[in-house]
């Protein structure tokens, strides 16, 4: 049993409880005669999304590509964690999550959420990954135990920055009680910079695309990726409810398939290649204001290690035993492939 037992934060429970309404509301929705996916009278599908600041969406991408036909994608807002967009995605505010952790997917599966992963499209190889950063010359260091009474900032709270750094802890020697003594501080990627430079922060937690352009504001000393503490890994990915899945089977492989496509091309393609179809892409769907941060943050690798995203046991199975130690998930009532379907994926 994980010694990280005990450590859900408020926040935390609140969204699950939060998604867990959400659920209930679908599902009594869904029994009277609820409507999924919005077909047009030309036959193409309407698709609700949400995207991220400062990185390639591969579903955006996807459509820059023209791997989406039939499929007529509409922006809702942006998101910052993969928790918040699970939610939407079960209130049926979207048809699509945005990239996000699976273990995250997993624990809101276990509420008996319908929805299931259906593509990677974010991970740590040898390109790409995140790491841990506190100003040069700070007391943090590579010893756990340095972190006992600091601040870490991470995008969102319960996801795959908390469990990276709930393992690093665990795998350090701490005690569920000195754990509870690092605060977990939810800030936007792009502000983290200067919330380590103000001091209101002690560490971030913060992808490999943004460090170069971190750095580049403020000098930083790494103190682990993640990479060290997992190995390269399929870190999460979007994800569909299960009724949107039955009734838009179609456009659910297209959508599957565009992203499965978009993901092995940022793998085979260089950095700049990816930019000059998705840039102008940006600016003809009206949102020049998100070219400066991709152009400045992107790391140039989804960090996806399968092939087209497959989706295997071990990218869920790695986070059952965190979440089960949380307390967050009955180890005995779920299971990896209950989490994630390959049917619509070509790679399958």
């Amino acid at each position: 049993m994980s010694t990280i037992t005990g450590l859900k934060t408020a926040r935390t429970r609140r969204l699950i409880a939060g998604v867990a309404a959400a659920a209930a509301l679908l599902g009594a929705s869904t029994a009277c005669g609820g409507s999924a996916g919005a077909e047009n009278a030309d036959g193409t599908t309407t698709v609700r999304y949400q995207s991220a600041l400062g990185s390639v969406d591969t579903l955006q991408l996807a459509a820059a590509l023209g791997k989406l036909p039939g499929i007529k994608l509409d922006k809702v807002g942006d998101v910052t964690g993969g928790p918040a967009s699970l939610q939407a995605l079960v209130s049926n505010q979207i048809d699509i999550s945005s990239s996000a952790f699976y273990g995250a997917v997993a624990q809101v599966v276990a509420t008996g959420a319908p929805i299931q992963a259906v593509v990677s499209t974010y991970g740590t190889n040898a390109k790409t990954g995140a790491a841990v950063v506190a100003k040069k010359g700070s007391s943090l260091t590579e010893d756990p135990r340095s972190f006992i009474g600091k601040k870490v900032a991470v995008n969102t709270l319960g996801a795959n920055a908390e469990a990276v750094l709930d393992t690093w802890f665990e795998k350090g020697g701490l005690s569920t009680a000195e754990i509870k003594k690092v605060t977990l501080v939810a800030l936007p990627p792009l502000n983290t910079v200067q919330a380590l430079k103000e001091g209101q922060i002690d560490a971030a937690y913060i992808g490999i695309g943004q460090l170069k352009a971190a750095q580049e504001a403020l000098p930083l000393d790494v103190i682990f990726k993640d990479s060290d503490v997992i190995g390269f890994y399929n870190g999460g990915g979007v994800s569909l409810r299960t009724d949107w899945i039955k009734n838009e089977k179609e456009a659910s492989k297209t959508l599957v398939s565009g992203i499965s496509y978009a993901v092995d091309y940022i793998e085979s393609h260089d950095r700049q290649q990816v930019l000059d179809v998705y840039v102008p892409w940006l600016k003809e769907q009206g949102f020049t204001d998100a070219v400066e941060a991709v152009e400045k943050n992107w790391a140039g690798s989804t960090g996806v290690s399968s092939k087209g995203g497959l989706i295997a046991d071990k990218d869920i199975s790695i986070w059952l035993d965190w979440l089960a130690g949380r307390g967050d998930v009955d180890p005995s009532k779920i299971k990896a492939s209950d989490v994630y379907t390959n049917q619509f994926n070509p790679q399958s």
